[in-house]
């Protein structure tokens, strides 16, 4: 629970510095956070394999890009929230397949 705890802190903490108060998404960033705990939560017990992990890591950096680009304006609009959204809806699912799929490490 402490390791949670403090992994949560320094994945959400970067995300805060570099907003602005128009762009700021908290609900956005703790999804984000809630997910990297759970790829770390599958590479430990094993449910996650090596390609498994990289991928959804991957997943992740590529949503993080899609949100820098959204916020570069200093806007993010309810159209790009719900793709953001969507995105994270997607990467959820995929994480949650390849933890319970019948590959291990």
């Amino acid at each position: 629970a402490v390791v949670t705890s403090l992994t949560l802190a320094c994945v959400a903490a970067p995300s805060y510095a570099g907003d602005r108060a128009g762009v700021r998404d908290p609900h956005v960033n703790a999804r984000q956070a809630r997910q990297q705990v759970r790829i770390a939560e599958g590479v430990r017990s094993g449910e996650l394999t090596r390609r498994e992990a990289h991928k959804v890591r991957e997943d992740q950096r590529d949503i993080r890009q899609l949100e820098r680009a959204y916020k570069s304006d200093g806007t993010l609009t309810a159209a790009e929230r719900r793709d953001l959204n969507h995105e994270l809806n997607q990467s959820r699912r995929q994480i949650r397949r390849q933890k319970h799929d019948a590959q291990s490490r």
